[in-house]
Order: structure tokens, then sequence, then C-alpha cells
């Protein structure tokens, strides 16, 4: 009887801990789409898009850093390059791709006395729109499954007004405007979307889950990035 419940008791948490994982997967998916969607609902031709999580460690010891190192680049599925040194800087970088999308890990390492300052991020970009299928492209390594996603969709437009498109993606966006900056050709807009639930705040305490960036060309294109919570490149 012991044997039992405690197979029972390993399969309930075995089946709890990969609805989690899925459920997690499944929002980036759902909120990844939705950013495509209204993309394609104002005609925006999609160069790229992009989910990114990062993670920060400090005051790691050196033994710590060589087991954490040797365990991620156990990954043979990676390609691995390294800049720099130890004794400075160091950045350790993993990318694999296909056709259709690509992954990259970076790990960079500042000596801070005799201990290190770790920064690990983790990049998934494609350039098409994401099918069901691919839900489980959105599987992390281990390290980061406590870290929040960004999400971002980047790509252009032409023939068309810089105010009246970010009037257009806000509504798209069932967002609504918290702050921004306008200049000659250049849009930033910050807003809050209940399609969202990831939120940050502003200098002065007001909640945004949305970013919207638009910079138009002498050639009149606009570029257009938008992204969830916030835009984490340059636009």
């Amino acid at each position: 009887m012991k044997i039992k419940v405690i197979v029972c008791l390993f399969f309930l948490g075995f089946l709890v801990l990969s609805r989690s994982a899925y459920g997690q997967n499944f929002d980036v998916y759902n909120n990844l789409n939705d950013v495509l969607k209204v993309a394609s609902d104002n005609q925006i031709e999609v160069r790229e898009w992009r989910v990114y999580y990062r993670s920060i460690e400090e005051n790691v010891a050196p033994a710590e850093l060589k087991q954490m190192i040797s365990l991620i680049k156990r990954d043979n599925s990676f390609t691995w390059s390294e800049e720099g040194d130890e004794i400075h800087h160091k950045t350790i970088t993993g990318v694999k791709s296909n056709n259709q999308e690509g992954t990259q890990i970076t790990i960079s390492l500042i000596k801070n006395g005799e201990l290190f300052d770790v920064s690990q991020s983790y990049q998934i970009t494609g350039n098409s729109v994401v099918s069901l299928n691919k839900v489980q492209s959105f599987n992390i390594p281990s390290q980061f499954k406590k870290c929040k996603p960004y999400i971002a969709v980047s790509g252009k437009k032409t023939d068309t007004d810089i105010d009246q498109l970010e009037i257009q993606l806000l509504n798209s966006l069932s967002a609504s405007y918290v702050e921004g900056l306008k200049e000659r050709n250049f849009i930033s807009v910050s807003a809050f979307s209940k399609k969202f639930n990831h939120s940050i705040h502003t200098n002065t305490g007001k909640a945004f889950n949305v970013q919207i960036g638009l910079r138009k060309s002498d050639s009149k294109e606009i570029f257009v990035t938008v992204g969830t919570p916030i835009i984490t490149t340059e636009y």
C-alpha cells in the first residue's frame, strides 16, 4: 500500500509540474501571438519576433561558477564561443538555429573581488507567425524558469501617418496611454493593456505592460516595435 501511495504522490507531483511548465509556455505563446495579431491587423510587415529572459546572480564563488558553466555547456545542440577573460570581463555565448527560429544563451562574467557577478540571458527569435505546435519551443533552461519573459515584435509599414499608426496600435492592443515621448519622426509610448499580466511601473508609480516604438525613415517607411512589458532592444 505504501508503494502505491508513493507512486500516486510522485505521479501527481509530476503532473502538477508538467501542467505548470506547459502553462508557462502557453502564456508566452499566447502573448506573442497577441502581438503578432496586432501587427497583422495593422498591415505591418513583420521582420522579427523575440522572446527574452534574463537572470542575475551576484557574488558567485569560482567553484560554483565553474560548475554552473560546465552544466550549461553540456547542451551540445548549441555552438559555444568565448570572448574576454575572467580577470576583467568574460562573455560565453551559445547559439543554435534553423530556418525559422534561433536561440541564444549569453553568460556575462564580471570579477567582483574574489567572486563574480553573473548575468545570463536566453533569447529566442523568429521571423514567422508561431503555430500551436511550436509551443514546446518555449521550453527554457531551469535557471530561467522564475524569470519573466520579455516579448517583442518588429516590422515596418509604408504609406501611413506615424501619429495615426500610434492610435491604431493602442486601439488594437486595447491599451490606455500611460506616458510617452514624441520627436520629429519618432514616437515612444508606454501603455497598459488587460491583454498582458506582467506589468512594471514608471518613475511616478504608474503601471504599464506594453511599449510601442515608431521611427519614420527618410524613405517614409515606419519601423515599428511592439513589446510587453517593455522593449529590451534599440528601436
